[in-house]
C-alpha cells in the first residue's frame, strides 16, 4: 500500500527522493578512504544513473515470496486474499527469477521482499542470503505487518547485516509491540509505516475502458512498484498476481517471463526496457488507481468470513 502522506502525482518526488538516498548509499559502499574526492564523483554520478534506464539502473523491485499471510485485508491491492489455496513461491525458480533479473540491470536502489506475510516463508533466509550478497543490490527491505517474529537463529544474523532493514506496516488492528522489542534486541534496523488510509483499487473486473482512457490512468498511477511476481518481472504487482490467479487474461507484451529459456540474456534486457516505455497495461482495465473511483478507505480493514 502507498504511504497516505504521499500525494497521488509525486512520482518525480518519488524519484528525487530515491536519487538522494541512492547517492547516499553507494558513497557509504564504494567510498572505503574518506576525502576521496574522485570516489566521491564517481559514486555520485553512478547514482544518478537511476534516471537513465536504458543504462540498467533501476530503483526498486519488489519480490512476494509466498501468498501466505496472517491477516485477510479485504482492500488489499495485491489480491492476496483471493488466493484460495495459498502457497510460498518455489524456491528454485525463485533464485533463478533473481539470478537473470540481476543479469539484466547494472543496479537497483531497493529490494524489496513482501508477501503475503514473508516471515511465513520457509525461504527467507536463503533468499536474503543471496540478494545481501549481490553487489547489485544496494539495500533490502523486508516488508511484514509485525504479526509473525522470525525465530531462526541464521535468519536474525542476516537480518542483522547493514543493507537489511525491516518495514513494519503499522495497523491498528494488530499490536506490533513484541517485534519491535525483538528487532530493538537484536539490533534490526526497522522504521513503522502508519497510514492514516489506504486507496481503494476495487475488485478485479474487467471495466472495458479506452485505450485514451488506460493511458490517463497509468500516466496518473504511483507505478513505482516493479514486482517479480512467480518468475515473471510485471511493471505492476496487482498486475503480477491477477495473471498469477488467472483474473485477467495473459498478456505476454505486459510482462517478462524471466525464465523463459528461448530468450537470451540480451533480449530480456530488451524487454525490460520496452516494458518500461509503456504507457499502459492491461491490468489498468482492472483497477481503479489513478481515476475518480480511488477513494480513500481504511487501513487494513479483514474479511470477517
Amino acid at each position: 500500500m502507498i504511504n497516505s502522506s504521499l500525494k497521488k502525482h509525486n512520482y518525480p518526488l518519488h524519484k528525487i527522493g530515491f536519487f538522494c538516498r541512492s547517492t547516499q548509499f553507494f558513497m557509504q559502499d564504494n567510498i572505503r578512504k574518506e576525502g576521496t574526492i574522485q570516489k566521491t564523483f564517481h559514486a555520485i554520478a553512478k547514482a544518478s544513473k537511476i534516471f537513465q534506464r536504458n543504462s540498467g539502473f533501476y530503483e526498486y523491485i519488489e519480490l512476494p515470496i509466498t501468498t501466505r499471510c496472517s491477516l485477510r485485508c479485504k482492500e488489499c491491492s495485491n489480491l492476496i486474499p483471493y488466493y484460495q489455496t495459498p502457497y510460498d513461491m518455489d524456491l528454485e525458480k525463485t533464485l533463478q527469477a533473481i539470478d537473470t533479473y540481476l543479469q539484466c540491470i547494472q543496479n537497483v536502489v531497493y529490494f524489496r521482499i513482501l508477501g503475503g506475510e514473508p516471515f511465513l516463508s520457509p525461504h527467507l533466509g536463503t533468499i536474503l542470503s543471496k540478494t545481501i550478497h549481490s553487489s547489485k543490490i544496494q539495500r533490502i527491505e523486508i516488508v511484514t505487518n509485525g504479526t509473525v517474529l522470525p525465530t531462526d537463529k541464521n535468519l536474525i544474523q542476516l537480518l542483522c547485516h547493514p543493507k537489511v532493514a525491516i518495514s513494519i506496516s503499522h495497523y491498528s488492528i494488530v499490536s506490533t509491540a513484541k517485534l519491535e522489542n525483538m528487532l530493538t534486541q537484536n539490533h534490526i534496523r526497522y522504521s513503522i509505516n502508519a497510514m492514516d488510509f489506504w486507496y481503494q483499487y476495487g475488485s478485479p473486473q474487467k471495466q472495458n475502458k479506452s485505450i485514451k482512457e488506460l493511458k490517463k490512468q497509468y500516466k496518473k498511477c504511483n507505478h513505482i512498484c516493479k514486482s517479480i511476481v512467480n518468475g515473471s518481472f510485471h511493471l505492476c504487482p496487482r498486475s503480477g498476481h491477477a495473471t498469477d490467479l488467472g483474473m485477467i487474461q495473459n498478456n505476454e507484451e505486459d510482462y517478462l517471463d524471466l525464465l523463459d529459456q528461448t530468450l537470451s540474456i540480451e533480449d530480456k534486457k530488451e524487454k525490460m526496457k520496452k516494458l518500461y516505455q509503456k504507457d499502459y497495461i492491461m491490468a489498468c482495465d482492472y483497477c481503479n488507481y489513478g481515476t475518480s473511483k480511488c477513494q480513500h478507505i481504511p487501513v487494513a480493514e479483514q474479511i470477517l468470513q
